[in-house]
């Protein structure tokens, strides 16, 4: 009986080191692929980072426009506008944060991929 449960301790150990065998496999082909996808990320996040502050630019000028200094005297701000000049704010989904930073975000994961995985 001792005999039998040995050799099932050590099928279950041998079927254990195969399964980590081809889990170490495809972790270390992601790995290359995400080194080989390194700058290509980079450039997505550094595109991001300028499209945001693009938009940024764009709300302080839109304001700028909207509420000049000197308004011109013929205006009327008492007026009943019958279209809607901005959006309403757009509610998030619960559990959703702003990530800021992101570039950091993605240089820190690479630079820790590239120390794990050395």
């Amino acid at each position: 009986m001792s005999y039998l449960i040995d050799i099932m301790i050590l099928l279950l150990l041998a079927g254990t080191l195969g399964y980590a065998y081809i889990v170490d496999r495809r972790v270390r082909i992601l790995m290359s692929v995400l080194k080989e996808m390194e700058p290509m990320v980079g450039k997505f996040s550094e595109a991001v980072d300028r499209s945001e502050s693009s938009v940024g630019l764009l709300k302080t000028m839109t304001e700028k426009v909207r509420n000049p200094v000197t308004a011109a005297p013929e205006v009327d701000r008492g007026q009943i506008v019958s279209f809607r000049t901005s959006r309403e704010k757009a509610t998030r989904p619960a559990g959703v944060t702003r990530v800021t930073g992101k570039s950091d975000l993605v240089r820190g994961f690479f630079e820790t991929a590239r120390t794990k995985g050395a």
